[in-house]
C-alpha cells in the first residue's frame, strides 16, 4: 500500500451526484444500464489510470484491465453513507477476494471505529511505514518506534489481508529477480520491473 494523490473530482462525477442526491451506488451508478453507469466507467479509468498508475490501491498488484477492477469505498458505504460520493473516499481495487477491498469489506469484520486504527492511502503516506522482508512478508518498518503507529501498520494488514500467501510469494519473486539483476543500475532495474507492481517494494529495494 502506498500514497495515493487524488486528482480533482471529474466535472461529470460531480454533476451526477449533485443532482441526483440520495441516489443509489449499485442501482443508479455501478450497474450496467444504470443511468450512471458511464460516468461509472469514467470514473474507475481516471481514477486507475490518473491516479493510480494501474495498480491495485491496497495490494499494489498490476491491474491491466479495468474490468479486472472496482471502485472502492475506503469508509464503506453501509457504515458512511455520507461518503458514498465522496471521491476522496473512492479507490480502484482489484477484485480478488482473499485480500484487499473484498477482503476488508467481507471478511476482516471491520467496525466503524476501526477505521481510526488503519492507515488511510489517500491521506497518509503509507509507504514510509510499511517494510517488505526477504521473505515477501510485509511488516512495520524498522525504524518505526513508535508503538501506536506499529500497531496501526498491523491492522491494515489484518484488515486487508496483506500477509496472504498469493501476495507474499509475488513480492518475493520480485526480490528475487531485483537481486539476480546484478548488471544494472539501481534506476535500470526500477525501470525493467515497474510494470510489475508493487511500486513501494522496488523503491525499498532499488533506493
Amino acid at each position: 500500500m502506498r500514497k495515493i494523490n487524488k486528482a480533482h473530482a471529474l466535472a461529470s462525477f460531480c454533476d451526477f451526484s449533485h443532482q441526483n442526491p440520495g441516489a443509489d451506488w449499485n442501482i443508479d451508478f455501478s450497474r450496467p444500464g444504470a443511468r450512471g453507469h458511464p460516468i461509472y466507467i469514467d470514473t474507475r479509468t481516471t481514477i486507475l489510470i490518473g491516479e493510480q498508475d494501474c495498480i491495485c490501491g491496497y495490494s499494489e498488484i498490476p491491474i491491466e484491465d479495468e474490468r479486472d477492477c472496482h471502485i472502492d469505498h475506503f469508509r464503506k458505504r453501509s457504515m458512511f453513507p455520507q461518503d458514498t460520493f465522496n471521491w476522496n473516499n473512492l479507490i480502484a481495487a482489484c477484485n480478488h477476494e482473499a485480500f484487499g477491498a473484498k477482503y476488508k469489506d467481507n471478511k476482516s469484520g471491520i467496525r466503524q471505529l476501526d477505521y481510526a486504527n488503519i492507515f488511510d492511502p489517500v491521506v497518509d503516506a503509507v509507504q514510509n511505514y510499511f517494510y517488505y522482508n526477504e521473505r515477501g512478508e510485509i511488516e512495520p518498518h524498522p525504524k518505526l518506534s513508535d508503538l501506536v503507529l506499529r500497531a496501526k501498520v498491523q491492522k491494515t494488514i489484518e484488515v486487508f489481508n496483506l500477509q496472504d500467501k498469493s501476495l507474499v510469494n509475488r513480492r518475493k519473486t520480485i526480490i528475487e529477480q531485483i537481486k539476480s539483476y546484478t548488471d544494472l543500475t539501481q534506476a535500470e532495474i526500477f525501470n525493467a520491473l515497474i510494470s510489475a507492481g508493487f511500486v513501494s517494494l522496488i523503491e525499498q529495494y532499488t533506493s
